[in-house]
């Protein structure tokens, strides 16, 4: 075996590795690209631009939430930072959460700037819709440095 052969063995070798490298590489820019997609259809930005743009018009943002379904009772998590806790206001509904709270000025201020849309926005408002049906006259509601939790019985079916 001549040191030619040895070296031709060796460039094939790499380049195999090479090939399966690339290959692996294609696959997860595949992959990537379909959860994109996905994602994108699942999030559309346009509607997403247009919800922010009426906020702005309202003059409310609506606050971040989550909703956590623990068994026998939802908790509700929404998160509204710089509001003025005197000022929150909590609904229940059998299917739905609204809350609405005062944003203090100076935190819009500093988060916008001195823009001019910016000067309008006075108050978190957000309604949401519950994945079950629950008992409003269960519901406690506690709040702590700007962070609503609500919890809530499932109605009895």
């Amino acid at each position: 075996m001549s040191y030619d052969d040895i070296f031709e063995r060796m460039r094939r070798r790499a380049l195999r590795i090479v090939r399966d490298v690339m290959s692996e590489f294609d696959e997860m820019e595949a992959w990537l690209r379909s959860m994109m997609d996905e994602l994108e259809e699942t999030i559309r930005p346009e509607s997403l631009l247009d919800e922010r743009l009426n906020e702005l018009r309202r003059g409310a943002l609506k606050p971040l939430a989550s909703i956590y379904d623990a068994g026998s009772e939802l908790v509700i998590t929404i998160d509204l930072p710089g509001s003025d806790a005197r000022t929150i206001d909590v609904k229940v509904f059998p299917n739905s959460v609204r809350v609405e709270a005062g944003v203090r000025s100076e935190l819009v201020r500093r988060a916008f700037g001195e823009t001019y849309w910016a000067r309008n926005i006075s108050k978190y408002e957000g309604e949401y819709a519950l994945p079950a049906t629950v008992d409003p006259s269960t519901a406690r509601v506690s709040v702590r440095s700007g962070m609503v939790v609500i919890r809530v019985r499932k109605a009895a079916r």
